[in-house]
């Protein structure tokens, strides 16, 4: 007798006040084709990034069977939020210590990394200020 399937628990929440997860894939796909950045084949795991005003959008796609679907990471104002930016690049570290797929997340860190870097630039095309030291 073949096993039940069960779903997935979806997940949307903010995971401090400016990092928001989601693993809906309806929201996740409007967003991608709303900006332009669908993917074009579901074959293999890949990973995507992009602006969208001031946020900055990092999404993932998992092709494996036992895990397919996508997860979306928003960083709402990025450049002034950095130390979101810096805690989603060390959650991404976190996965490939833990041996999860190398290739899809040390390129999810990298496009993170990409955007530390230039949240200075990205300011001053704003016109942020540069944020407060706790």
């Amino acid at each position: 007798m073949p096993l039940p399937l069960i779903a997935p628990m979806e997940i949307s929440r903010h995971l401090t006040p400016s990092l928001y997860v989601t693993n809906n894939d309806v929201e996740i796909i409007d967003a991608l084709v709303d900006h332009g950045a669908m993917f074009k084949s579901f074959s293999q795991s890949q990973v995507t990034s992009f602006l969208s005003g001031q946020d900055f959008y990092l999404v993932l796609f998992f092709a494996d069977d036992y895990d397919r679907g996508f997860t979306m990471y928003v960083v709402e104002d990025f450049s002034v939020r950095v130390d979101d930016l810096l805690q989603l690049a060390n959650a991404m570290q976190e996965l490939l210590r833990q041996g999860y797929s190398y290739k899809l997340f040390s390129a999810a860190k990298s496009k993170v990394e990409q955007m530390i870097h230039m949240a200075p630039t990205f300011r001053a095309m704003f016109g942020k200020k540069e944020p407060e030291e706790d």
